[in-house]
């Protein structure tokens, strides 16, 4: 299979949902991204992505993607499962590792679409990227102050498959912010193979990640994820089990706070991934789901 070209997401293929207080607006075909979401009061939530014709390799830091059927980055795009060694088709400026998992980089299918919610599909076919079959689903629903995500990944393959679900959204601000996280874990980098759980919180406590570093912080085990941003728009993430593990990014024009259900570099720990990192070995037909909830005030 030769990799993907650019997406050509034209207008018509953009859908609307929207409620008395957000509008949020879809491009399926553009790699099942979230284009913008608007609030009546605060104006734009997300960075809006306004052009959908972009390299999928090379995508914008705007709206907001799926992430499956793993998130950030995987060093040398190769891991290890049932003895053998699996190697993924690059997709990094380095041209030796792969970010963020495929899916993001397929055309997506409307699947649902009512005033206040819409779903898409992917089913996805073994190819260089990822060499297994799946389906995903994401699930969007507007509530009275915000947005409910429901992820789902389903092994449709014949085989055990390593996999995971994640949303990764660029929020916008253009001066102060502010970020807090309440969490049991952080996870620190400690060398090639990935992440440790090298700090840990009791009583899940609270922390300020700090300010616009570029450097992202993991957690696990989070409850909330909060921001303050530019006139005192108060963003908060909250996610459930599923999806227990956290990313943290701040930059000075966007802020990343991605729910995922396992930690970066988990593929890089197996065969050997203990139960902390989050990763599934799902069977042939299992499936995994969590939903986040997104409020705005």
């Amino acid at each position: 299979m030769t990799a993907p070209g650019t997406f050509l997401a034209r207008e018509r293929e953009t859908y609307d949902i929207r409620n008395a207080r957000l509008a949020a607006r879809f491009a399926p075909s553009a790699g099942g991204r979230i284009l913008s979401l608007t609030h009546v009061e605060h104006g734009d939530i997300l960075v809006p992505l306004r052009d959908t014709s972009f390299d999928p390799a090379n995508w914008p830091k705007a709206g907001a993607f799926p992430l499956f059927p793993f998130h950030n980055r995987l060093r040398d795009a190769a891991f290890r499962l049932a003895g053998q060694q699996v190697r993924l088709r690059p997709n990094t400026a380095n041209g030796k590792d792969v970010m963020h998992g495929p899916a993001h980089r397929r055309p997506w299918r409307l699947a649902l679409r009512e005033a206040d919610l819409l779903e898409m599909v992917l089913d996805y076919r073994s190819d260089e990227d990822w060499p297994f079959d799946f389906t995903a689903r994401q699930r969007f629903e507007l509530k009275e102050d915000g947005l409910a995500i429901r992820l789902e990944l389903t092994n449709t393959g014949r085989f055990d498959m390593p996999g995971g679900i994640g949303w990764h959204p660029y929020f916008m601000h253009s001066g102060e912010i502010r970020v807090r996280v309440t969490a049991a874990r952080q996870w620190t980098p400690f060398g090639p193979a990935g992440l440790s759980a090298s700090v840990a919180w009791n009583n899940a406590a609270s922390c300020d990640p700090g300010p616009a570093t570029g450097v992202t912080r993991h957690y696990s085990g989070w409850r909330t994820a909060t921001a303050q941003v530019d006139d005192g728009i108060a963003i908060s993430l909250s996610g459930d089990a599923a999806l227990s593990h956290l990313a943290v990014l701040q930059k000075t024009d966007y802020l990343c706070i991605e729910p995922a259900s396992h930690v970066a570099g988990a593929l890089e720990t197996l065969p050997n991934a203990c139960a902390e990192t989050g990763l599934r070995l799902l069977r042939p037909g299992e499936r995994l789901s969590g939903t986040t909830l997104l409020r705005v005030n």
